[in-house]
C-alpha cells in the first residue's frame, strides 16, 4: 500500500491523538502496523528483567495465564493502532489495562519504564520497511503512535491510581468501625465485608486452629469461598493445619500462625507450598492470598485473617504491605480479648445455631434468685438454649453466643424476653409472684430496638414493668453518653430495673456503678470460683463489693454459689441475694411453681455449718474488730462474745485442735488492738490454717 507523501505531510500537522485526521492518518498503513503488533509484545518480554516488573509478573502468571496476558497486551496495542476516531474504546481498555496492573502488583514506576520500552522498539520499526517505503508516513504515524501510548500511560496511571485509593479508603472505613460500639461477631464480620468488596478480592475469612491444629474458619465472606469451606468440613477439600510437619501446614496461613508474621502466598501458580490447595483455587479463581495474624499483648496469635485474590501479586507492593501491617495492628488490638476467650467454632456450626434461632429452637430457662436473708424466692433469671433439632440436645449461651453478630443477638432477646415475660405471667396465674431478669448485650443501650422491643412485650403481655430486670452484660464497654442516656430515660420511664451483671469481671464494670442508676449489682462468678483453694482472695473480694454497692444503695447479688459453703459465705459477708446450682439449676417454665413451693433455704449466719461459712464469718468478725480499735473498753468485750466461728468450732467438735489454740491465741492478742505485732502474728497463723481446713474439707490439697 502507497501514499502521497504531500498528503501525509498534511495530516500529520498539528495532529491531535484520536479524530477525523488522525483515523486517516493510520488508515492506510493500519494493516501493515497492526500485523507488527505480536512482534512488538514479544520482544517486549523477552527482553524484560525476570527478577522484577512485569518480567516477574509474567513468571507469577505461570504458563496459561501468562499467555493470556500477552494475548491481552497485544489486544491492547492493537486498539492504540486502530483508526479509531474517538478514542473511547483505548480508553477503556487502558483503564482496564491499568487496575490489572495495579492488582498484580505492577508498579507505577514499572509502567513509565514500559512506556520507554515500547517507544524504543516503534522507533526500531521506524527504520524497517513497515510502512512500504514512506518516510513521511512512518515519521507521521509514529508521533501518532507515540502520542496515543503517552495517553494510554496517563490513563493507566490514573486507574492504577484508582485502585490503591479504594484500598486505603476500605481500610479507613475498617477504622471507623473499630470506633464503633459492636458485638465481636459484627466487628469481624463487618471489617471482612469491607474488605471483600474490593476490586480483585475472591475472599476475606477469620478462623483459629483447633486442638488438634487444624484451621478452622468462623467467619466466611465470599460465595465461592463458603463452598470450599462446607467440602473441607466434610473432608472433601484438603484442610489447612498450622502443624509444621504437616503438608497442609506450608501455605501462607500455616507460616503465618507459626511465625506470628504477615505471610505472602504471592503467586498459585508457581508456589509449590498451595499444591494441596492447587484444584479448589483454580475452580475459585484465586491467585495469590495473604494471611495476617491477629495477635494479643504477648505478640502471639490469637486469629487469623487469610485474604484470597483473582491476581497475582495483588498484595505485594510495598504500598499494599504497609496498609496490611496497619490492618494487622488495628484488628489485633479491638479482637485479641474477646476472640482469645471464646473457643473455636467452625463456620459451619455457625451457620447451623444461626438457622436454629431463626427456626424457633431457642427455649428460654430460668435459675431462681433467692434472698439470703429471709430465704425468699425473689425472682428467676432467664438464661437462653437453643435445642438441637435432631438429637433435642440442649446448647447453652457460651457455646452459641459468640456465633451471632447484631441482628441474632436482638432476635435472641427479642424471642427471649418474649418467652420470659409470657413465663412470668403463667407464673403469677398460679400464684407465684416473683420478678424475672434477662440479659442485655451492652450496646442494646445505644439501639432503640430494644427499648422498643421490652415497651412491646411489656404492653403485649400486660406485665408489671417492675417486675423485669435488664442484666447488662460485662462483655463490652457502653457506647457513649450521649447516645445512650436518652435510651435509659425510656428504660426508667417505662419502669424496668437495671442490674450491673459480673461486677468485678472488669474495671469497667466498676465505673459503671458511678455512670448508670442501677437497681441491682451481681457479682461475678469468676471471683468465688476459686473460693475453696483460695478463700481468703474470693472472700475478700465479695465483702469490699457488697460493701461499695450497699454504701451507694445497691442491693448485692451474688452468683456462681454452687455450694451450701457459699451460700453461707455470701450471707455472711452482707450479700442481699444469692444464685447458683447449690440452689437450683435452670429449669423449663413449667416447672418453676412446684419447685418454689418445695424450696426452703436455713442459714444462721451466728452458726456456720460450712469451713468456709466459718472463714466468711472470721473475716467478718475480723473488719468488726478493726471497727472498734479506737474504744479499747469495747475491744476487749467485743473478743469475749461468741463469735460464728466459735460456734463452728463447738458444733464441729473441734475444741481444742490447732484451729481452736489458734483462735484463742487471736483472742488473747486483740485486746492489745489490731494493729499490734503479737495480734497481726497470730492472725496470720489463723488465716493460714483456716484456709488448709477449708481446702480440706473441699477435697483439696491441704501443703
Amino acid at each position: 500500500m502507497t501514499a502521497n507523501a504531500d498528503t501525509v505531510s498534511d495530516l500529520a500537522q498539528d495532529c491531535p491523538a484520536y479524530g477525523t485526521r488522525a483515523a486517516a492518518l493510520l488508515q492506510a498503513f493500519a494493516s501493515s502496523l497492526l500485523a507488527l503488533v505480536e512482534g512488538w509484545v514479544e520482544s517486549l518480554y523477552a527482553g524484560l528483567p525476570g527478577g522484577d516488573g512485569y518480567g516477574a509478573l509474567l513468571t507469577a502468571l505461570g504458563p496459561d495465564d501468562g499467555a493470556a496476558y500477552r494475548r491481552r497486551q497485544a489486544e491492547h496495542q492493537r486498539l492504540l493502532l486502530t483508526p479509531d476516531t474517538s478514542g473511547e474504546a483505548a480508553d477503556a481498555s487502558s483503564r482496564q489495562l491499568g487496575r490489572v496492573h495495579a492488582m498484580t502488583g505492577v508498579r507505577v514506576a514499572w509502567l513509565v519504564e514500559s512506556y520507554g520500552a515500547w517507544r524504543s522498539i516503534l522507533r526500531q520499526a521506524r527504520t524497517g520497511d513497515a510502512t512500504q517505503g514512506c518516510p513521511a508516513m512512518t515519521e507521521a504515524a509514529g508521533d501518532l503512535i507515540e502520542q496515543r501510548m503517552a495517553r494510554d500511560l496517563h490513563v493507566q496511571i490514573q486507574a492504577h491510581e484508582e485502585v490503591e485509593q479504594r484500598l486505603a479508603e476500605a481500610l479507613s472505613r475498617v477504622d471507623d468501625l473499630l470506633l464503633q460500639d459492636l458485638p465481636p461477631p459484627d466487628l469481624i464480620a463487618g471489617a471482612l465485608d469491607i474488605l471483600v468488596r474490593l476490586d480483585g478480592m475472591v475472599a476475606a475469612t477469620l478462623g483459629r486452629p483447633d486442638a488438634d491444629g487444624e484451621f478452622q474458619f468462623e467467619v466466611v465472606r465470599g460465595a465461592g469461598f463458603e463452598r470450599y469451606v462446607e467440602h473441607a468440613a466434610k473432608g472433601h477439600a484438603a484442610p489447612i493445619s498450622i502443624r509444621a510437619d504437616d503438608p497442609t501446614g506450608g501455605g501462607a496461613s500455616g507460616r503465618a500462625w507459626r511465625s506470628g508474621q504477615v505471610q505472602h502466598t504471592a503467586a498459585y501458580a508457581t508456589d509449590p507450598a498451595i499444591d494441596p490447595w492447587r484444584n479448589d483455587a483454580r475452580e475459585l479463581g484465586i491467585r495469590s492470598a495473604v494471611a495476617i495474624p491477629l495477635l494479643d499483648a504477648d505478640r502471639q496469635p490469637v486469629a487469623l485473617v487469610d485474604l484470597y485474590a483473582e491476581w497475582p501479586g495483588y498484595f505485594s507492593t510495598p504500598a499494599r504491605r504497609t496498609l496490611l501491617t496497619h490492618l494487622q495492628r488495628a484488628l489485633s488490638h479491638a479482637l485479641s480479648r474477646s476472640v482469645a476467650s471464646t473457643r473455636v467454632i467452625p463456620y459451619e456450626t455457625r451457620r447451623l445455631y444461626r438457622q436454629w434461632l431463626d427456626a424457633g429452637a431457642l427455649e428460654m430457662h430460668f435459675q431462681p434468685v433467692v434472698a439470703l436473708r429471709s430465704g425468699k424466692v425473689a425472682k428467676f433469671e432467664a438464661l437462653a438454649r437453643l435445642r438441637e433439632p435432631e438429637s433435642g440436645r440442649l446448647v447453652g449461651p457460651a457455646e452459641f453466643l459468640p456465633a451471632f453478630d447484631a441482628r441474632q443477638l436482638l432476635l435472641l432477646f427479642e424471642r427471649g424476653l418474649e418467652q420470659a415475660l409470657a413465663a412470668l405471667r403463667m407464673w403469677r396465674q398460679q400464684g407465684l409472684d416473683v420478678g424475672v431478669s434477662i440479659n442485655l448485650p451492652p450496646h442494646g443501650l445505644s439501639d432503640p430496638a430494644y427499648v422498643q422491643a421490652v415497651q412491646t412485650q411489656l404492653h403485649v403481655t400486660d406485665v408489671p414493668p417492675g417486675r423485669l430486670t435488664l442484666e447488662l452484660l460485662e462483655s463490652g464497654e457502653l457506647s457513649e453518653a450521649a447516645l445512650r442516656e436518652p435510651l435509659m430515660a425510656r428504660l426508667h420511664n417505662l419502669g424496668v430495673l437495671l442490674a450491673e451483671d459480673d461486677l468485678g469481671a472488669g474495671y469497667s464494670s466498676l465505673l459503671r456503678l458511678d455512670s448508670i442508676a442501677f437497681n441491682e449489682v451481681k457479682i461475678d462468678q469468676g471471683l468465688v470460683r476459686r473460693s475453696a483453694f483460695a478463700p481468703q482472695k474470693a472472700l475478700d473480694f465479695i465483702r469490699h463489693l457488697a460493701r461499695l454497692s450497699q454504701d451507694l444503695n445497691i442491693p448485692v447479688t451474688v452468683e456462681g454459689l454452687e455450694t451450701l459453703g457459699l451460700i453461707e459465705a455470701a450471707a455472711i459477708l452482707g450479700a442481699d441475694f444469692g444464685q447458683g446450682w447449690g440452689i437450683a439449676r435452670a429449669m423449663p417454665a413449667a416447672e418453676v411453681p412446684a419447685w418454689s413451693r418445695r424450696y426452703v433455704l436455713e442459714l444462721d449466719p451466728e452458726h456456720p455449718r460450712t469451713a468456709l461459712g466459718s472463714y466468711a464469718a472470721y473475716l467478718l468478725w475480723e473488719a468488726q474488730l478493726a471497727a472498734l480499735t479506737p474504744w479499747p473498753d469495747l475491744l476487749e468485750r467485743f473478743v469475749q462474745v461468741p463469735s460464728g466461728l466459735g460456734n463452728y468450732l463447738l458444733s464441729q467438735d473441734l475444741l481444742g485442735s490447732a484451729l481452736d489454740s489458734a483462735r484463742q491465741l487471736v483472742l488473747s492478742a486483740a485486746t492489745q488492738g489490731p494493729a499490734s505485732q503479737a495480734y497481726r502474728h497470730a492472725r496470720q497463723k489463723l488465716r493460714i490454717l483456716l484456709a488448709a481446713h477449708v481446702r480440706q474439707a473441699n477435697g483439696f490439697p491441704t501443703g
